[in-house]
């Protein structure tokens, strides 16, 4: 956890100190995935010994295989963790959407996206203007950064945007992953794990009441240091 949180201080100002002692934790995460015995040390049929073998093969570029495994560890947990707890956290809020959900579990896939989408775990992933480009009048020039966190909230793509919503048409036209061929690698497990754990809570949760929360602070990453929840069981 202190890699995937370091990692994302280091999207922060570089005069800021958090952001200094983020880089030395994620250099040695670097320097753990480059090592070239951990191959070796991976589990039989994980998705790293997999993404390697697929190296070894020329089905992935060899010198790519480091990056990528980076691109699984670090948004699979805090990320995620942040995700399912936001959601508890507007569940506890919003006991009627809770309802709905128990009453209809196939609106599950749809909460997921709208707790990525109202709560984003990540706020401040940027993306590479590759060409001058104009936005609702603002100019973009080439080689600039532009974060998209806030389109989540953009009321031209959905009313009321800061209403949680499990029935909401269009969210999963939510940017929370990223889109296209930029989207998250992980959001795939993400979702799957998402589901799976607001399914067996819908099973035997009937209330979540908050009884304190405190956010996390972090330069990129949108969440909590301390959620404590009361659950009425089923």
């Amino acid at each position: 956890l202190a890699w995937a949180e370091a990692g994302f201080n280091c999207f922060g100002p570089l005069d800021k100190e958090r952001t200094a002692a983020g880089f030395p934790v994620v250099e040695g995460l670097m320097s753990y995935l480059r090592d070239e015995s951990l191959p070796a040390k991976l589990r039989d049929g994980s998705w790293g010994a997999r993404l390697f073998e697929a190296g070894a093969r020329g089905e992935v570029a060899e010198g790519r295989c480091p990056t990528m495994l980076n691109a699984y560890i670090t948004p699979s947990l805090d990320t995620t963790i942040n995700a399912i707890s936001s959601g508890i956290w507007l569940f506890a809020r919003h006991p009627e959407q809770w309802d709905a959900v128990r009453e209809d579990p196939s609106l599950i896939p749809n909460a997921v996206n709208e707790i990525v989408r109202l709560e984003s775990p990540v706020t401040a992933f940027t993306r590479y203007v590759n060409a001058p480009r104009e936005v609702d009048g603002v100019e973009l020039p080439a080689g600039s950064r532009a974060i998209v966190a806030s389109a989540n909230h953009d009321e031209r793509q959905w009313p009321d945007p800061d209403r949680f919503d499990v029935r909401r048409e269009g969210a999963a036209r939510q940017l929370g992953w990223g889109h296209g061929e930029h989207a998250c690698l992980g959001m795939g497990l993400a979702r799957l794990e998402m589901k799976a754990v607001f399914a067996a809570l819908a099973r035997h949760v009937r209330r979540f009441e908050c009884k304190h929360a405190v956010r996390n602070v972090n330069m990129a990453l949108r969440g909590f240091r301390e959620l404590q929840v009361k659950v009425e069981a089923v």
